[in-house]
């Protein structure tokens, strides 16, 4: 029987873990709203259509990553080594804790083609990746924090993507310390 009532963000916490293992291609609305225990009425009361639902769902995880991301690199109180502790923790949460890796990389190359403002949205998502990673290195790095980050970013999305290909965790775990060696500059 479904729900009566539920929130908006109830209905994104059950949605966006769907997405992330299966994809935005191969997920209904229908098969959605009954994952959210709703009527599909009610999943169309928040989401007039499968576009608002991507927006939404990049906009939510955006502002997850974002605020946590940067509230652990602008913490003065942690040393270098405790940021990274509590990165390598975001990193689990965001890109491990179910199965499917980083869903915007996955909705990057689902939707790119499909609409210019999803680009937009994660490039957006990838650039802050990047500049908090640029400004864990700078530190340490003045010659070219920006290349380095870069290529840190690239390497944990790499891994993400060969943890998913092999079911083998050992390549976001290899690409995190090759991160903290970079950063620490060990």
């Amino acid at each position: 029987m479904p729900k009566i009532k539920t929130s908006k963000e109830e209905v994104l916490q059950s949605v966006i873990p769907i997405l992330r293992s299966r994809g935005i291609q191969n997920s209904s609305m229908s098969e959605l709203a009954k994952a959210c225990g709703i009527q599909k009425s009610h999943f169309y009361y928040y989401f007039n259509n499968k576009e608002a639902l991507i927006h939404e769902v990049i906009h939510t995880v955006y502002n997850y990553f974002n605020y946590n991301f940067f509230r652990i690199i602008k913490n003065d109180t942690l040393t270098l080594d405790e940021k990274l502790a509590r990165i390598k923790k975001l990193f689990d949460t965001v890109f491990t804790s179910t199965e499917g890796g980083c869903i915007m990389a996955k909705t990057a190359l689902e939707t790119i083609h499909l609409n210019p403002t999803y680009k937009e949205e994660i490039q957006l998502f990838f650039q802050d990746f990047i500049f908090g990673i640029q400004q864990l290195l700078e530190p340490a790095h003045s010659d070219d924090p920006l290349s380095l980050a870069e290529q840190i970013v690239q390497d944990i999305e790499g891994g993400i993507l060969l943890m998913q290909i092999y079911d083998d965790r050992k390549y976001l775990d290899n690409a995190i310390i090759r991160m903290e060696k970079i950063i620490l500059n060990s």
